[in-house]
């Protein structure tokens, strides 16, 4: 009770002069540690503020509760408080303080993997230290732009930050001094040093224990671990992750357990210990996601797909990339909280519904995935995601390329104008968009196709020369392989008029919608192999038996219902079983399919032919009667009498044909009397004299 009628005292004194805030933020610095008390003084701050309209205090009070919210993981309320911090700063004109606000916001939106506006907020935080002298507040923002930096993987710019703290030696508390040691280490481990960060992490456990103090050391155990991992000693990595994690469990500090795990991860992915690694990210999404640690979430699910893509589970390869997804959508959704908070200082509750549509587009591609798998057919697979397609993208050319690794080529299927349409394009890695793609399995993004080639082609691309009438205007490009079991099946590609049009996000959506269709893909050719054994026979690629009487039967009810004309031939190789008992049946098939491929030339477009049985074949003529039949038959006859065949090793052999003719007429009662009628003709054929035509 004496306690509060103190603070309450003190919060009186703001009244007659609202400087004695900087006095206050003493006792908040001492409570920082008590959460419960820190919290109680925040709110009992923030209500006296806003009774007697202190618009500085309340700007601080928004301030402290922005690092209370930060402490226990409420990364979103952190945002709004510090940018409220920042606006109230701003009206009272106060850029020696706005320094601090910018500290708060470079520090969460690192924390929550929004580097950019991290490094945004941190330059400008920099920038009113400057100009006011704030040096307690440059080396805070200074340190925090740095690790920044480091996140971001610039370590050339992170290096000149950490330089640039180390000659404010004699400003630095011993703390800060030990936090800028451990930035250049981890620097120097990521630009190819490890031996010098091993001996600065050890020069700041030295520091560390004089201080007797606990908070880095986890940090410093990571470091060590990475620096060994780049030094290809994986033991004493091990070790290293092994001490950071045991002192992260002893101390209960959670967030830098979930980092020393995902390090432990990378290295048990590294040496293919996929179990191991697999429990350490699942306990890592345990803690993160009651923790809102955003990035290292992330992180995790990315490397759970990498995992189960590798052990050949697409199903769960595919639920952890749309959780990866997930996360990423709700990371960005952090870069509109600044509006939110403007919109909170007001006291104004509006609902921003376009940015909650970002939360339904998972299920959307969930259930469009689910309904490409099911389909069989690249055309239907193509009409359906571009039925879906510009509910998430703006789409003026949708496609995607089929990869004829045999014969080098892309078959690309366009849908335009609801029309599909398909290009045949050569195998190029130097100078076609899809080869690249393909070559190197890695996306591209353009924003400008005319003038941003140069970053992956080393000439203007020349993937649809031949078509350039249809494909002229286009400018904004994504490309994304379609990867299954680390091969590469295809490609899948969005296309606009409209410049830069195109950004990390589409090429998220497009990338999850990829993997769906590479199943598909592969599920498709599966089937048309089952299906191409059922329908063709494998040694004339004619149609199986049961495949050509089916489509006799559909032909004669086509007849029936329309009286149009259609007629059926006959044939027989004659003596055909001299060739099996002379040069055995290796060369009867070898003869088999000369023959096939010399009938294949003499029929007509829109006739049909099929394997009737070991060297008997029929063949289907729609639309046509017993004259132009005829025809078609004498052409066989004579050309397969003409040739020589040449089995193999110097066995020559001619042969003759006998064949049967017979057109559709009334008393035909079926498909089955059309065919009985021409197969009597070739039976009179083989028995008169071979080699002939019969007709009747």
């Amino acid at each position: 009770m004496n306690t509060e009628i103190t603070f309450e005292n003190e919060l009186n004194k703001l009244i007659e002069n609202e400087d004695y805030i900087e006095s206050l933020r003493v006792i908040f610095l001492k409570e920082i540690n008590n959460i419960k008390q820190y919290k109680s003084k925040i709110d009992e701050l923030l209500r006296f503020s806003k009774e007697n309209n202190l618009l500085r205090s309340e700007a601080w009070g928004y301030y402290y509760l922005g690092w209370y919210n930060f402490d226990i993981s409420k990364y979103e309320k952190a945002v709004n408080n510090f940018l409220t911090s920042y606006y109230l700063f701003e009206e009272h004109n106060n850029k020696y303080e706005l320094a601090y606000a910018c500290n708060g916001l470079t520090n969460v939106y690192c924390q929550i993997g929004q580097f950019k506006l991290a490094n945004e907020w941190g330059l400008k935080g920099i920038s009113f230290c400057e100009e006011t002298g704030n040096n307690e507040a440059m080396i805070i923002l200074l340190i925090n732009t740095c690790i920044n930096y480091i996140q971001m993987e610039y370590y050339d710019k992170a290096l000149d930050i950490a330089e640039s703290i180390e000659g404010m030696d004699r400003e630095l508390s011993a703390t800060q001094k030990i936090s800028n040691m451990l930035s250049i280490a981890e620097i120097e481990i990521n630009i190819g040093n490890p031996q010098n960060a091993l001996i600065i992490i050890d020069e700041a456990m030295e520091k560390e224990s004089v201080m007797h103090r606990n908070t880095d050391i986890s940090g410093m155990f990571k470091l060590k671990g990475m620096a060994y991992v780049k030094m290809g000693e994986y033991e004493h990595a091990e070790e290293q992750y092994e001490k950071s994690y045991n002192h992260c469990i002893k101390f209960d500090l959670l967030y830098e357990k979930c980092s020393t795990m995902l390090q432990w991860s990378k290295l048990c992915l590294l040496t293919e210990k996929y179990d191991q690694a697999i429990d350490l990210l699942n306990r890592i999404i345990v803690i993160s996601s009651s923790n809102k640690y955003n990035t290292i979430m992330r992180e995790a699910f990315y490397s759970l797909y990498t995992i189960y893509k590798k052990k050949d589970n697409a199903g769960k390869a595919l639920n952890y990339l749309e959780s990866y997804i997930r996360v990423d959508d709700e990371m960005y959704d952090y870069e509109q909280s600044q509006l939110m908070a403007k919109m909170n200082l007001n006291n104004t509750k509006r609902v921003a519904e376009q940015y909650k549509q970002l939360y339904k587009r998972t299920e959307l591609l969930s259930t469009i995935g689910q309904r490409i798998i099911s389909n069989l057919d690249i055309s239907s697979i193509i009409k359906l995601i571009n039925e879906e397609i510009n509910k998430l993208i703006d789409v003026d050319y949708f496609g995607i390329a089929v990869f004829d690794r045999d014969n080098d080529k892309l078959e690309y299927y366009f849908l335009k104008n609801y029309i599909l349409d398909c290009k045949i394009v050569k195998y190029d890695p130097e100078n076609t968009w899809g080869g690249y793609c393909i070559k190197n399995k890695e996306d591209i993004i353009i924003g400008n196709e005319k003038t941003e080639y140069k970053k992956y082609l080393h000439s203007k691309p020349k993937e649809f020369e031949k078509y350039k009438d249809d494909y002229k205007k286009v400018s904004s490009i994504i490309y994304t392989p379609m990867i299954i079991n680390e091969k590469v099946v295809g490609l899948m590609t969005v296309q606009s008029e409209k410049e830069n049009l195109y950004g990390k996000d589409e090429l998220n959506i497009l990338k999850i919608l990829a993997n769906y269709t590479a199943i598909a893909v592969e599920n498709a050719k599966t089937y048309k192999k089952i299906e191409d054994i059922a329908t063709y026979d494998s040694l004339t690629k004619f149609l199986t038996k049961m495949e050509i009487l089916k489509v006799g039967d559909k032909i004669f009810e086509k007849y029936k219902n329309n009286k149009l004309k259609f007629s059926v031939i006959m044939m027989d190789i004659d003596s055909f079983k001299i060739i099996n008992d002379t040069y055995g049946h290796i060369y009867g098939d070898i003869a088999l399919s000369l023959v096939a491929e010399t009938i294949s030339r003499c029929i007509r477009n829109t006739d049909y032919i099929g394997r009737f049985g070991g060297d008997e074949f029929l063949l289907i003529c729609s639309d046509a009667g017993l004259k132009e039949a005829l025809e078609v038959a004498e052409r066989i006859r004579t050309t397969i009498a003409k040739n020589l065949f040449i089995l193999a090793d110097g066995v020559i052999v001619r042969l003759t044909m006998s064949i049967g003719v017979h057109e559709c007429c009334e008393g035909d009662n079926s498909c089955t009397d059309v065919i009985k009628r021409a197969d009597e003709c070739l039976y009179f054929a083989k028995e008169s004299r071979k080699n002939t035509v019969v007709s009747k």
